[in-house]
């Protein structure tokens, strides 16, 4: 073995002993609070996994008592894994989620579902507890209050979800008699709410989804897997597909 070769020989071995400690990493975790970050200007890697991507069928996606917005007879289902503290969540729902609420829910095509994948730490999970308040005191008005959060997204970890903040986010889009009835249900309901987050979160690694923003797009055309952001036109062929059209 001549010197370039055992140089590259030594450097897939580190790369592979690298690729092996980040797996045991994301794994340890058990699904709640991975040792995951997204660095400062990353995209997921959204390419990567559409290499490798499981057969889904929404079908197999548990939808009932689910938050949704949307006709729960659209033929198309959208299963929507988010976390309230991904910043690319935040470009999501910026970019692509109002054309896709405009062009396919609104007209009665698209049913979205919400699906917690709280991986991104304390603050993550209690976002999600209170999104579950807000599905139980106002379900019409979820989406307001869904949409509020997220245009006050706080720096990743930095303890912004705060008892204070939520309320005065959800007083500001929801009004003060329903804030103060979250308030309270995120309290008395915590432990129900806690299980629901756990079994969306696991149903979710079960997919293959190991990130945030996913989605399952599932209809009479078929179903497919998006992990990571995608521009809408991409999505919105993801959708037609699922309708059965071009």
């Amino acid at each position: 073995m001549n010197q370039q070769q055992s140089a590259l020989t030594i450097a897939g071995s580190v790369l592979l002993g690298a690729i092996i400690i980040a797996v045991a990493i994301i794994t340890a975790g058990g699904g709640r609070y991975q040792a995951l970050t997204i660095p400062a200007g990353a995209q997921p890697a959204a390419t990567a996994q559409a290499a490798q991507q499981p057969v889904v069928d929404i079908k197999n996606v548990k939808i009932s008592g689910e938050p949704s917005i949307g006709s729960a007879t659209a033929p198309v289902t959208i299963a929507y894994w988010f976390d309230y503290q991904c910043p690319f969540c935040k470009q999501n729902e910026e970019t692509v989620m109002p054309d896709i609420i405009k062009d396919y829910v609104d007209t009665g095509k698209v049913r979205i579902v919400y699906k917690d994948f709280p991986f991104l730490g304390p603050d993550s999970e209690t976002l999600a507890i209170a999104a579950r308040a807000v599905w139980d005191a106002a379900p019409d008005k979820f989406y307001a209050w869904h949409k509020a959060m997220f245009d006050d997204q706080g720096r990743e970890n930095s303890g912004w979800a705060t008892s204070a903040e939520i309320q005065k986010v959800t007083e500001s889009a929801l009004g003060v008699p329903v804030a103060q009835l979250v308030m309270q249900l995120m309290s008395t309901d915590k432990s129900k709410y806690e299980t629901a987050i756990s079994a969306d979160l696991s149903e979710g690694q079960s997919f293959g989804i190991t990130g945030t923003p996913s989605m399952i797009i599932g209809g009479p055309g078929g179903s497919k897997l998006d992990v990571g952001t995608y521009p809408y036109n991409a999505i919105q062929s993801d959708i037609n597909s699922a309708l059965g059209s071009r």
